[in-house]
């Protein structure tokens, strides 16, 4: 834990489900979080909630990821407060239930701006910051990153987008910088059973579940949290949660179609 005293967190997306979490799970091990979300009270309102105790360094900066000046401005206005950048979080996402015949351009170019690039604009703002201090650049992927799935295509084409554009960045990227990429499935949330209702009407009642359908259990944000510490305190390159379905993705690899049939029996 003693690592993390007085070190800068910053966490896009950090008003609500694991970018609380993450906020959280960090300001306890002693850093000092900067929470990133465009919508003030929202953001306002969870770091009371985080700070109410008194022992939680935890503050916000509103910003919006999907513009160039606010990103920038949001990292100069964290140096000039704290002097330093050490580990950051590009955690901010959305995704969207959709047939693959039904999802136009304009519903790519949604989901890749804000699962991709979001996170390409944060990077080239940090990254020299990082690199000073030999600190972590966190992406959060999804299960989707490593394979396609029914009904969730646009998501899926952004977050393998997001895998590939950290893949190059651990090959060309600072070598003093530690990069994470976390591909975790669904995340349990208070809203699980209805938030995707609205957009699932006209397709298969599994579209609007959890991970579209995807028959693994939903993972607690704090127990993801804590788990994303752990790695970036050991310098791991991955984490993939559930740990099994890294073996479906190995064997996809081998076999496209042994894949895609054992992926047919999680559906």
């Amino acid at each position: 834990m003693e690592q993390w005293k007085d070190k800068v967190v910053v966490i896009t997306g950090g008003s609500s489900g694991l970018g609380v979490a993450l906020a959280r799970q960090f300001a306890t091990a002693g850093a000092r979080v900067v929470c990133l979300a465009r919508g003030q009270e929202q953001l306002q309102a969870t770091v009371e909630t985080l700070t109410e105790s008194g022992r939680l360094d935890v503050q916000s900066v509103v910003a919006d990821v999907t513009d160039d000046q606010s990103v920038s401005q949001a990292v100069a206005s964290i140096i000039n407060s704290h002097g330093r950048i050490d580990a950051w979080v590009n955690n901010v996402g959305k995704s969207l239930r959709i047939a693959l015949s039904d999802a136009t351009v304009a519903n790519f170019e949604d989901l890749m701006q804000v699962n991709f690039y979001s996170a390409v604009r944060c990077t080239r703002a940090v990254l020299s910051h990082l690199e000073r201090n030999g600190g972590s650049l966190i992406n959060i992927g999804s299960l989707a990153a490593k394979t396609g799935w029914p009904f969730v295509s646009p998501y899926s084409a952004s977050k393998h987008a997001l895998a590939a554009y950290h893949h190059q960045l651990r090959l060309e990227g600072p070598a003093s910088v530690h990069y994470l990429l976390v591909c975790p499935g669904p995340i349990r949330r208070a809203d699980s059973a209805t938030r995707y209702a609205d957009q699932a009407t006209d397709l298969p009642d599994a579209a609007a579940k959890p991970g579209a359908g995807a028959k693994v259990k939903g993972i607690d944000a704090d127990e993801l949290a804590q788990r994303i510490r752990v790695a970036c305190e050991k310098r791991k390159l991955e984490l993939v949660m559930p740990w099994k379905a890294r073996i479906a993705f190995a064997l996809s690899q081998l076999s496209p179609w042994l894949g895609d049939k054992l992926l047919k029996r999680f559906n």
